[in-house]
């Protein structure tokens, strides 16, 4: 049965719902596809002081006939709680499946971890995903170089940040908060295009006391202190003088996402183009639950959402 079909029969939608199914389907195809998705060359840089501060580059095979490389930051998501760029150093093959994906269309992917509640608050994740992105521009000569992508055809000044669920949430913080990433840094100059996908946006029906207001208060301080730093909230009192100047900016969300991640997903779409006067372009990966659009990388099916972002990545790049 095709690998697209299998996942339609998962029941459910919540994550917890359609977490371990959605493994069993996929693990095993990318285990058969391992060496592909090894092939792809890898080197882990340490950019800050702990463990937690480690990434990961994946590096193009070849040279695109362009002469240039965009490069791609991936922020992974885990409910704030749990996440890092190996999911299992004996398995190996998540999110190396995502990073060798994008390099093979020719764009050099980092992949940082950064720190986890309860062991730090906001804005702690976001500025760890900020240091990483400044360490690796300022070396760029030793993280992002290879055989195939000499110093010359990087293009550091068009740089791309793909968010997914909790790391979206990371990605919009970054993007719409200027007290982590401030009007005239370097860093915000040089962000080309921002792309968020499934994250929780929009937190005014969260409770305390519950599984979700539980986390938000070990990383916020408070319930009601997360729903001011919302992402909706942040595209809300962004600076009319300053919308102009925000990176492209493109959401996706799986088809069969949980209805609350959907809705936020809908009301951040509606709320950027508000502000933006302008349409805003969303990728809806069809057929895909929360887990499985990682997860499908390098498995030759269901990519169809990646190849399309990828395009869009190439495209601002002018590549």
């Amino acid at each position: 049965m095709p690998t697209m079909d299998e996942l339609a029969q998962i029941t459910g939608r919540g994550v917890a719902e359609v977490l371990d199914p959605t493994i069993a389907i996929l693990a095993p195809i990318l285990r058969k596809n391992q060496a592909a998705i090894k092939e792809i060359p890898l080197r882990t840089f340490q950019y800050g002081p702990t463990d937690r501060h480690q990434l990961d580059v994946y590096y193009p095979l070849n040279p695109h006939k362009s002469g240039k490389t965009p490069v791609l930051f991936f922020v992974y998501g885990g409910s704030f709680t749990s996440g890092e760029r190996n999911l299992s150093v004996k398995f190996g093959l998540v999110y190396a499946c995502l990073g060798a994906f994008f390099a093979r269309q020719g764009i050099v992917t980092v992949i940082p971890d950064y720190r986890l509640v309860p062991n730090v608050t906001y804005p702690g994740p976001v500025e760890d995903v900020r240091d990483a992105m400044s360490w690796v521009v300022q070396n760029a000569d030793e993280a992002l170089t290879s055989s195939a992508v000499p110093r010359s055809s990087l293009l550091l000044d068009k740089l791309f940040i793909l968010g997914h669920s909790a790391g979206a949430f990371h990605t919009g913080t970054l993007v719409f908060n200027p007290d982590v990433l401030p009007f005239d840094s370097d860093l915000r100059a040089r962000i080309a295009g921002a792309a968020m996908f499934g994250g929780p946006y929009d937190l005014a029906a969260v409770e305390a006391g519950t599984e979700r207001g539980k986390i938000y208060e070990q990383y916020f301080g408070s319930v009601d202190e997360a729903k001011k730093k919302d992402i909706l909230a942040l595209v809300r009192n962004y600076p009319d003088g300053e919308v102009g100047r925000l990176p492209d900016l493109v959401l996706l969300k799986a088809e069969r996402e949980p209805d609350f991640l959907h809705e936020a997903s809908d009301g951040l779409k509606k709320e950027i183009e508000r502000r933006r006067n302008d349409e805003q372009r969303i990728i809806v990966a069809k057929g895909h639950n929360h887990i499985s659009v990682n997860w499908v990388l390098g498995t030759g099916e269901g990519e169809e959402w990646a190849y399309e972002l990828a395009e869009w990545i190439t495209s601002r790049a002018g590549v």
